[in-house]
């Protein structure tokens, strides 16, 4: 039996919902699935041939809205999205700007309830990234 790729798994989801699945749609979440880090709008309008800003920011806008793509924001106030298929955080380095994905084995879930109940919150998210200097830059 053949594994089904993220991507395909998306948009057979889409299809699904009754959403229709355009050549942009299609590549922008290719892009999103395959990139090594969170991209802003500005780096997947660079990549597609032909598309306007507006359908970017659109489509984009649609992917977070279906739960497909987040945004993370790494104090810049430069909004960047990535498929959303695992909680992951990041680290980011101050100087060149290069971010890996950084997976805690500590209980952040157990932390998120305790905070929840003390709080009196309904925890709906959560952001954590880690801001340094890479090995090249320190």
């Amino acid at each position: 039996m053949a594994s089904t790729s993220v991507e395909e798994t998306i948009l057979k989801g889409l299809r699904e919902q009754g959403h229709r699945v355009t050549k942009v749609r299609r590549e922008m979440v290719a892009m999103l699935e395959g990139a090594k880090v969170p991209l802003a709008a500005a780096d997947i309008l660079k990549k597609l041939d032909g598309v306007n800003k507006t359908t970017v920011y659109r489509e984009l806008e649609f992917l977070v809205e279906q739960n497909i793509a987040q945004e993370v924001e790494f104090g810049d106030k430069k909004k960047r999205y990535e498929i959303s298929d695992k909680h992951h955080h990041h680290v980011v380095c101050v100087e060149c700007k290069q971010v890996e994905d950084v997976d805690l084995q500590a209980d952040l879930d157990g932390v998120e309830k305790k905070i929840a109940k003390q709080k009196g919150y309904k925890i709906i998210n959560h952001s954590l990234e880690f801001f340094g200097l890479c090995s090249s830059c320190k």
